[in-house]
């Protein structure tokens, strides 16, 4: 059994599951590689049109425990994490965050570690009331290296980053979504089924537009105003230039909602 899998509905949402539901979920080599190929998929499909948004989730009741211990057995047993073996593992989940259409993660129980570090990834956050979330690093001695420096500060803030790197501690869904780390809590009998229909709700808007600006947010960080004012200007032209704008526009002049199609 594939340990990711990656479906396409019609509702144009992709969906990439972790399956490892009897180990929470942990990350293993195995689960790194799978979503790299996810990636790659959901790619492939976007600029074909048939995934519009992507809904990042696990089986079972974890979203991840983090990575498998075998991995960190692996480092005592002498196949060390050299540099570009960590770059490897980084690059599964900025495929996911450089996708061009918005990405959600649903994270229900447990989002530990690197399973912390993947929801950060994505573009969104959707939390199961019980959700718990998470950097465990330092508990072994080691710091969060799958992105969670460059991302976290930036979701909620340098003190709040510090606090949940350093001490290791676990926050409940509420707290999160107070500091902004989830943007929603999703409280549903059926959670799965209520994170599909969140982000089928994004699939179904102007895609070209919103899955534009996440790197265009990213970006304004590390550049000067003036570099990202061109890039507003460069992304807004293709924009302008859509099938989806034009249809907005006949809408709008019609008193009526638009069809977006991603185009």
């Amino acid at each position: 059994m594939r340990e990711v899998t990656f479906a396409v509905g019609d509702d144009a949402v992709g969906v990439v599951t972790l399956t490892r539901p009897e180990k929470l979920n942990a990350m293993n080599e195995a689960v790194f590689a799978g979503l790299h190929d996810a990636a790659a998929a959901a790619r492939k499909a976007a600029a074909d049109g048939a995934v519009r948004a992507v809904l990042v989730i696990g089986a079972g009741r974890a979203f991840s425990a983090g990575l498998d211990v075998a991995l960190f057995a692996e480092q005592a047993a002498g196949r060390p994490f050299h540099d570009d073996r960590v770059a490897w593992l980084q690059q599964s989940f900025t495929g996911l965050e450089d996708l061009t259409v918005p990405t959600v993660a649903a994270v229900r129980g447990v989002a530990l570690g690197g399973g912390c570090q993947l929801a950060l990834a994505c573009h969104l956050r959707v939390a199961a009331p019980d959700a718990r979330i998470g950097l465990l690093e330092t508990r072994w001695d080691i710091l969060p290296d799958l992105g969670a420096t460059y991302r976290l500060p930036r979701l909620v803030g340098l003190g709040r980053a510090t606090d949940l790197a350093v001490s290791g501690r676990i926050i409940e869904a509420g707290t999160a979504a107070d500091w902004g780390l989830v943007d929603a809590v999703l409280d549903d009998a059926d959670f799965a089924a209520a994170a599909r229909a969140y982000v089928a709700r994004l699939a179904a808007g102007p895609t070209l537009a919103t899955g534009a600006l996440p790197a265009l947010l990213r970006a304004s960080f590390a550049a000067d105003r003036e570099t990202v004012l061109a890039a507003e200007r460069a992304a807004q032209q293709r924009c302008l230039a859509s099938a989806d704008f034009a249809a907005a526009v006949r809408a709008g002049a019609h008193g009526r909602e638009p069809h977006f199609q991603g185009r």
